[in-house]
């Protein structure tokens, strides 16, 4: 004997997932991203050693072997 699922039954069962996929959609796109901005509190991958006044490592100008 085939047992058949009423039509309310099914149509309850798609409301019933529809409405927690939407619940799960309005939750996550209303809840606030986390801050992905670390502060910076030493160096920089550009500066890692922290040098003030731009100046990008090496030797100073006219420092060579050949410097008066």
């Amino acid at each position: 004997m085939k047992n058949e699922i009423p039509t309310w039954a099914a149509v309850a069962v798609i409301v019933l997932i529809l409405a927690i996929a939407g619940y799960w959609l309005f939750t996550s796109a209303t809840r606030p991203a986390p801050n992905p901005v670390v502060e910076r509190t030493f160096g920089s991958e550009s500066d890692p050693f922290g040098r003030q006044g731009g100046q990008t490592g090496g030797e100073q100008p006219g420092g060579g072997a050949s410097a008066p």
